[in-house]
């Protein structure tokens, strides 16, 4: 039998909080957090947590993103 996970793919501008958002989903600090609209994502990267890191809640899958309108122009590349 195959367990089911809920994921959460979090998407959106540099700097609006993808980051912190999938860190407090997960209950850890896994994902780098920029403190300003500064990029600090670099690529697409999963964490399989349980929900806000409680034991015996629910299993999440938080996925963080490089945000759109990139600090460094890359916004082509992350696309591709």
């Amino acid at each position: 039998m195959s367990q089911k996970f809920k994921i959460v793919a979090l998407i959106g501008q540099t700097g609006s909080g993808k980051s912190t958002t999938a860190n407090s989903i997960c209950g850890q600090q896994n994902f780098k957090e920029s403190c300003s609209t500064t990029s600090e994502t670099n690529s697409v990267t999963g964490l399989l947590s349980t929900w806000r890191g409680v034991e015996g809640e629910e299993p999440v899958i938080a996925i963080d993103t490089p945000g759109l309108g990139d600090s460094k122009g890359r916004d082509t590349a992350h696309i591709a």
